[in-house]
């Protein structure tokens, strides 16, 4: 590889206004100043990033499988007001995030950003945190969404035969079965792209089909919450005596469904014009799944009669029983039930296919174990197999967790959900304490003056959700309902903290800088 060399993004309104952002420097010579060489192909555009950001945010599925913390802990009232609360804070971390993908694009993502952005004082130890925080958060919310996938299918299969009720080795052996998808991921960024347009078009005609009948049939059967209840009403069915409370961590839903959207910028190497369409997509997508998922939220709302009868289903999936006890458990009802099933089999890829390519870009940096290895791009697909084989691996060997104790394995995705706050605040963070960054220069999409107040609100907002991922639904919670969220990434942090003064700081030069070594 050549040396590093300084490369500055042409800025006039030229280079820019019709999106050709690259026009005086290719793309890949811009990689190339960030410190990596272009091996994968570049087949991914506006239209199929933004169905594969909307895809892995998956409106339907995602908030069908969350509600519990919200109708299930107080009520109608959070599926309104706390969602448009939430969302419209997770909007300036969006923002935030947007802006530096613009800036940085490059599969690294958050802990390239954390590095560029941080002070030179702390910005090896802070990468290697926000890499860290990566590699669990993909590794373990990847395997959760097998979980959920499994789950949902185990509703369907209910609701042909409501007498069955699965062994944990039948879960976890259909958890094994959806991980031969992985073998899509694998596949060239174009094919990728075609696939994430399927799924879009199949989730977005499900959700509106379900928009539009599921208000019908509730009004028919005289079973719907009217206007005043919807906005007002709330039913407080945790322990804690605090309401307000309860409605904050009912913020938790609208985090889960606006999240993994930095998937995007995992796959800007793979994206013609990236440092446009990268950032667009992201937030066009995020800023669509906050209206269209407070739409929902009301209708759900709407339906959602009995919320005792939808927690005491033996579906165990809120959206379906919802759609029953509304709809009844007819074709058609079944019918919509399979098509969000199979719509969130686009959640699962999108956010796998993210997590592969974070595991290849620590692996480029030298970073992770058997790192040539899990680096190596196939050079038939232009695509990193062997990070997409190690990742399954891992998914498999999370879900053995599940055959033991099932409080182990909640211990575990708790865990990424905090690990995941971490990682999208520190390179937002690092930028707010290292205002002045000489070598910071922003990309196509800039907030310009607004930039910095959104990120500091992006960063309070963050701090403020991070503690909500832990606490428990009781207040005197026992072994099986305590929340041990901070007790993992309290855990990781005494594995990797010591890791990194003792050896890592030694050879750990950051991102780009690791790859330049090795190449020279």
């Amino acid at each position: 590889m050549a040396r590093k060399t300084e490369i500055e993004r042409p800025q006039s309104p030229e280079s820019t206004r019709e999106g050709k952002v690259f026009a005086q420097v290719s793309e890949d010579d811009v990689l190339n100043a960030m410190g990596y060489e272009q091996h994968m192909k570049r087949g991914f555009n506006f239209w199929s990033m933004t169905a594969f950001c909307l895809t892995g945010l998956g409106l339907l599925p995602s908030l069908g499988g969350t509600i519990w913390y919200s109708l299930g802990y107080l009520g109608l009232l959070p599926m309104t007001w706390g969602w448009l609360a939430a969302s419209f804070f997770i909007m300036f971390e969006v923002f935030s995030l947007a802006e530096l993908s613009s800036a940085m694009p490059t599969a690294g993502g958050l802990y390239y950003w954390t590095y560029k952005c941080a002070p030179p004082s702390i910005r090896k130890l802070a990468s290697w945190v926000t890499a860290w925080c990566m590699i669990i958060s993909a590794s373990l919310g990847g395997a959760s969404f097998y979980m959920t996938q499994a789950n949902m299918i185990q509703a369907l299969v209910v609701m042909f035969n409501p007498d069955f009720e699965p062994t944990k080795w039948q879960i976890y052996l259909v958890r094994r079965c959806l991980a031969l998808c992985a073998v899509v991921m694998v596949l060239p960024s174009r094919i990728l792209g075609q696939i994430s347009n399927t799924f879009i078009w199949l989730s977005t005609i499900v959700f509106f089909i379900i928009l539009i009948a599921l208000p019908i049939y509730s009004k028919q059967n005289g079973s719907y919450n009217s206007a005043a209840d919807i906005f007002t009403s709330s039913y407080n069915q945790t322990t804690w005596s605090s309401p307000g409370l309860v409605f904050l961590l009912t913020f938790l839903v609208p985090c889960w469904c606006i999240s993994g959207y930095d998937s995007t910028a995992h796959l800007a190497e793979e994206t013609e014009n990236a440092a446009v369409v990268v950032p667009r997509a992201m937030w066009i997508s995020c800023l669509s799944v906050a209206v269209l998922g407070y739409v929902f939220n009301v209708v759900l709302a709407y339906a959602a009669a009995d919320i005792d009868a939808i927690f005491e289903s033996p579906l165990g999936q809120p959206l379906g029983a919802i759609l029953v006890l509304a709809m009844g458990n007819g074709p058609f009802t079944k019918f919509l039930w399979l098509c969000t099933v199979l719509s969130n089999f686009g959640v699962v890829f999108v956010n796998n296919t993210a997590g592969t390519r974070i595991y290849f870009a620590y692996a480029r940096d030298g970073a992770l174990p058997f790192s040539k290895w899990l680096s190596h791009v196939n050079r038939t697909t232009k695509t990193p197999m062997n990070a997409t084989l190690a990742i399954s691996i891992v998914f498999a060997l999370v879900g053995l967790i599940s055959l033991g104790s099932s409080t182990a394995l909640q211990a575990f995705f708790s865990g990424s959900s905090v690990t995941g706050a971490t990682a999208y605040l520190m390179p937002v963070l690092m930028r707010c304490l290292y205002e002045n960054n000489p070598d910071y220069v922003p990309g196509p999409f800039s907030l310009g003056k607004w930039s910095r107040p959104v990120r500091l609100v992006a960063c309070i907002w963050t701090i403020f959700t991070i503690p909500l991922f832990s606490f428990p639904m009781d207040p005197n919670p026992t072994a099986s309902t305590f929340n041990w969220s901070i007790v993992f990434t309290a855990g990781l942090l005494c594995l990797v903290m010591p890791w990194y003064f003792i050896s890592a700081r030694k050879w750990f030069k950051g991102p780009g800088e690791n790859a330049h070594s090795a190449s020279n």
